[in-house]
């Protein structure tokens, strides 16, 4: 099981009445390997060297456990869920783990997501991706929006390196200084025009088969942590089934700009190097849309 770190503000509980209280902080970590594992350590040391009363899961294993229950408390009694940035946090937390690999991390995310998908914009305050030295925003979950949401950058283990982090939990000695407002690039995004997007679409030929359709929309499901497929009015002609799906990203709960991206990162896995494909790409982009790199 990948460990878990839980945090809790030095008056206890679930208090946030001072700005030095920091409530109670959930983080959650894969096991990539020895020196991620020791760089979270690290991370865990400087928040209780600003004060923070610190609980690990090693304690917590010196007894027998129900794990899933203690992660499921953790996460459900937290103010802030930390999620930390890894190439096998985002791999175990998209579903494509092996049976039997990280299940800490695995179920952690399956209780995430299911914060994500009751009400996304709650999600957006209570869950902080974080981003240590070294690692990127590539390497978080993508229903996380690690490219339209505001990703929290820890560059050093001072006060300076993670004054966003340290203002977000109030752990700023003196003046409070808070978090950078959580504003991401999707605040410059807009939905294409109707007619456009649609005709992007349309010039991708794999869709006009509905088996290709209804892979794009599983794959927008899973992307988007969805326990089902995207769900779209079914239509066999193409253009009917393709004008359904824009008029549901426009008023899905999830951000269009989140779906929109589900959309294209789902499209470049079923065809990839198609012209289509990167038509929509690039409509997409023009219209303000953070896209992760070829």
């Amino acid at each position: 099981m990948d460990p878990l770190v839980v945090v809790r503000g030095k008056q206890g509980g679930d208090h946030m009445g001072g700005m030095r209280a920091a409530g109670r902080v959930f983080i959650s970590y894969a096991h990539d390997d020895e020196r991620h594992i020791a760089q979270v350590g690290q991370f865990h040391e400087f928040l209780v060297g600003r004060g923070v009363a610190a609980d690990l899961d090693v304690p917590a294993s010196e007894r027998r456990q129900d794990w899933a229950l203690w992660m499921l408390r953790g996460i459900r009694d937290s103010r802030h869920v930390i999620v930390v940035a890894s190439p096998e946090y985002k791999r175990r937390a998209e579903g494509d783990a092996r049976p039997g690999e990280g299940l800490g991390v695995q179920w952690e995310a399956r209780l995430l997501r299911n914060l994500v998908y009751a009400d996304a914009e709650a999600a957006l305050e209570r869950i902080v991706p974080v981003v240590l030295p070294g690692r990127s925003a590539g390497e978080l979950p993508l229903w996380l929006s690690p490219y339209t949401d505001t990703v929290v950058s820890v560059d050093k283990f001072t006060e300076d390196g993670a004054d966003e982090l340290l203002g977000l939990l109030g752990l700023l000695k003196g003046r409070p200084k808070p978090a950078a407002p959580r504003v991401s690039p999707a605040a410059a995004f807009v939905m294409p025009d109707r007619k456009e997007l649609v005709g992007a679409l349309l010039d991708v030929p794999a869709l006009h088969r509905s088996g290709t359709r209804h892979e794009l929309l599983e794959v927008m499901g899973q992307s988007l942590g969805l326990p089902r497929r995207f769900e779209v009015p079914e239509s066999d002609d193409a253009r009917t089934h393709l004008r359904a799906l824009d008029s549901r990203i426009r008023r899905t709960t999830h951000l269009a700009d989140a779906a929109c991206t589900a959309m294209y990162v789902a499209l470049d896995e079923i065809v990839p190097d198609d012209t289509g494909v990167e038509k929509v790409r690039a409509l997409l982009v023009r219209c303000g849309l953070v896209l992760p790199e070829k």
